[in-house]
């Protein structure tokens, strides 16, 4: 505007100058004219000493009138300016006080604010009147006021500001902000000030804070997973590694050539990915591809990954990145070979034993059942039935078993359960079986799984009963042996020497033939009757 003024002034000035000169000329050049070719020489030469005054009085009164009327117009023009002025400031102040932006001027000796909008009342928390009546330093922590200090010292000495400082601030109700501060000299009221600028950094550098522990954290996370991220561009075909990629293939990010072929060559001979022209054509509708295969690194180590991999398109439906994970399974995949190894055994040594084997996770409520089950019970063990055991235990016994099995898993200082009872066979017959198991508990003394086998003993039991029946049989004819065979086998040894104690005295006495013969009739029907009980017993 100051600029605008000036250029007006000398406009008007150069062209009250220019008219001056223009008619001066013009009022000389006439003159000479009419004095020369119509004023004789006498008139001519009289009126030559008043020439002088003549045209400064003529020139004067031509100034006057043109100054005049210039000057109206520039006082004409200077009132629209100040007006222009006025407005403009009062726009300016009213900007200034509805700016979202906490804003100030304070007095660069004093340091006393001038004049605060109310962003900055809002922000702070006081009142037009008390920032007026206070100074920066109020509003600084007492172990801040030192670091603004310096600042505008060093201000004050070579006129310059920093361009932006970050600062703490503290509000009326004590809240210490981050805020960055931007300040530059104004004029105001013909006095230099200066005018401040306060952007709330809080929380946005709360946010930085929480977003820098939250990217070492899932740094953290990466590393201890072993997963890396890895993307290509599909328009340069720019291959992009995360730092943990690099370690999973153990190669130098430095020398390492990011391409096709180098990657490549990284895998397993047998299991190399195949990036042909059609390898796109794999996705379909957006689909995630996934799958594990080997590495080999520098060390000639082999490691195995999952690789999952995910085709990113724009908003036209145009292919633009491929975007995925590399994660190191190698520990996974050597426990599952682990697993097998172990499943295979405990296959084969359930095929060797004669017990039906049984291993019951408790936590998830899944139980293997061993080879026994099939050829001991019959039972197709490679449908899943987790109730196998518990529902074919005789009806009669079943309650009783189930009980003592829930009393022992619930009781802490109990590792072992036992029980013998009946149970159902696949074909429906019952046998008598032994079942032994033992509960493994975590340090809570919860039972997590028991290891169980389970023994037919039909056979067993048939035996035990066979030997007790024929140690009944044997203990019967050992009694008969030793006194229903000596009652009669006593009677014929007194009689035979009666009889010959009478043969010699030459007496015939018919009577003791007959109890000798009855006699032998009944050790006959006894010497029948064991061998009798000695045929059970062979047929037992």
């Amino acid at each position: 505007m100051k600029n605008n003024t000036n250029s007006t002034s000398i406009s008007s000035s150069f062209k009250i100058v220019l008219l001056y000169a223009i008619v001066s000329v013009i009022y000389i050049c006439t003159k000479n004219y009419l004095l020369s070719n119509l004023v004789n020489v006498e008139f001519h030469r009289s009126v030559e000493a008043y020439e002088g005054l003549e045209f400064i009085l003529f020139t004067s009164l031509f100034l006057y009138f043109i100054v005049k009327k210039n000057i109206n117009q520039i006082h004409h023009y200077y009132s629209h300016i100040n007006d222009f002025k006025q407005k403009s400031d009062d726009e300016y102040l009213a900007l200034f006080n509805h700016s979202p932006i906490p804003k100030w001027l304070f007095d660069i000796e004093t340091l006393d604010f001038i004049l605060v909008n109310d962003a900055a009342c809002t922000t702070y928390g006081y009142s037009q009147e008390e920032f007026l009546s206070m100074n920066l330093i109020d509003i600084r922590p007492e172990d801040d006021i030192k670091i603004m200090e310096d600042v505008l010292l060093s201000s004050l000495d070579d006129g310059s500001y920093p361009k932006s400082i970050i600062l703490d601030h503290r509000k009326k109700s004590g809240e210490i902000i981050k805020v960055k501060i931007e300040a530059k000299y104004v004029n105001y009221k013909g006095k230099k000030v200066k005018l401040a600028y306060a952007i709330d950094l809080t929380t946005e550098l709360t946010i930085q804070k929480n977003l820098k522990v939250a990217n070492s954290k899932l740094q953290l996370a990466s590393e201890i997973a072993k997963l890396g991220y890895w993307t290509v561009d599909l328009s340069n075909s720019e291959i992009q590694w995360s730092e943990e990629v690099y370690k999973i293939f153990e190669v130098n990010p430095k020398t390492f050539e990011l391409s096709v072929a180098s990657i490549k060559n990284c895998f397993h001979p047998d299991e190399q990915l195949d990036f042909n022209p059609n390898y796109l054509a794999k996705f379909e509708n957006d689909s995630i591809i996934e799958n594990e295969r080997r590495i080999v690194t520098s060390s000639g180590k082999i490691k195995w990954v999952l690789i999952r991999q995910y085709l990113i398109k724009d908003t036209d439906g145009k292919l633009t990145r491929l975007d995925g994970i590399f994660l190191d399974i190698t520990k996974r995949k050597l426990h599952e070979k682990e697993i097998l190894e172990s499943n295979e055994r405990f296959k084969i040594i359930t095929k060797a034993t004669i017990e039906a084997i049984m291993d019951w996770d408790i936590v998830n409520d899944t139980v293997i059942w061993g080879e026994g089950f099939n050829s001991i019970f019959g039972y197709d063990i490679s449908v899943n039935n987790n109730n196998l055991w518990s529902n074919n235990i005789h009806p009669e016994d079943r309650e009783k078993v189930l009980k003592d099995l829930n009393n022992t898993q619930n009781d802490p200082s109990k590792e072992y359960f036992s029980a013998e009872f009946r149970f159902l066979k696949a074909n429906g017959t019952v046998c008598y079986v032994k079942h032994k198991g033992i509960f493994i508990r975590d340090k809570n003394g919860k039972a997590i799984r028991e290891l169980a086998a389970m023994i037919d003993i039909t056979e067993t039991l048939e035996k035990l009963h066979k030997i007790e029946t024929q140690n009944k049989i044997l203990k019967e004819i050992s009694w008969m042996q030793s006194h229903a065979v000596r009652a009669p086998l006593t009677n014929i040894m007194g009689l035979v020497s009666l009889l010959k104690d009478n043969m010699n005295l030459g007496i015939k006495d018919d009577k003791v033939m007959d109890y000798i013969l009855d006699s032998a009739e009944k050790l006959d029907i006894i010497v029948k009757d064991i061998v009798k009980k000695s045929n059970d017993i062979d047929t037992l």
